[in-house]
């Protein structure tokens, strides 16, 4: 005799995907979301597709292949990545001197994988803090998240005294997601091992 667990978990799962539907619809996230697009997290806005995301995501630099677990902020115009040392080959103590150069960088995630990198410093930023005024280096980066790949330039720092390695930014989020902060884990189970 079969058990009558598997269908009654698919009935289960049909009916919370159809609650979610009724409850993102009735909540105007979107102006029209089927079952399917509400498990693929895509929303339709007017004419255009996007992708919500949660207050907290996996995001992959797919360089390195190093996944980080983000704080999603769309206060801050720019991704910023926790950055362990950096070494710049003649390097002058004028940050602004140093854009042009190449620099090699040791990102390290939550889970203490690490990997080296090499880039060119795009631009040097001005970033304010609750407590400062500092100067970042920023450098083109390919961050990965639900399929959608950017390359976007990213702030390096010190985030080890932060919650998360990465905060994403306005610069990888415009035009291809939608935040939906009501949502802990828009991803399902992202994290086992603390990205």
């Amino acid at each position: 005799m079969k058990s009558a667990k598997p269908l009654l978990l698919i009935a289960i799962a049909s009916s919370c995907v159809i609650l979610l539907h009724r409850y993102v619809s009735s909540n105007t996230i979107a102006e029209s979301i089927s079952p399917t697009e509400f498990a693929l997290n895509i929303v339709t806005l007017g004419d255009k597709s996007v992708r919500l995301i949660g207050p907290v995501a996996p995001v992959a630099e797919t360089g390195s292949g190093l996944v980080f677990k983000a704080r999603v902020d769309t206060g801050a115009s720019r991704c910023s990545l926790h950055v362990e040392e950096w070494e710049i080959d003649d390097a002058d103590t004028v940050m602004s001197a140093n854009v042009g150069k190449t620099i090699r960088f040791r990102l390290v995630n939550r889970r203490g994988e690490s990997q080296w990198l090499t880039r060119q410093i795009a631009e040097v930023d001005l970033v304010r803090t609750s407590e400062d005024e500092e100067m970042r280096y920023l450098v083109p980066l390919s961050l990965s998240h639900q399929g959608v790949e950017r390359e976007v330039l990213v702030s390096l720092n010190d985030r080890s005294k932060m919650s998360y390695a990465m905060l994403l930014g306005r610069n990888y989020l415009a035009g291809e997601f939608v935040v939906d902060v009501s949502r802990d884990n828009v991803d399902g189970n992202l994290f086992a091992g603390n990205p």
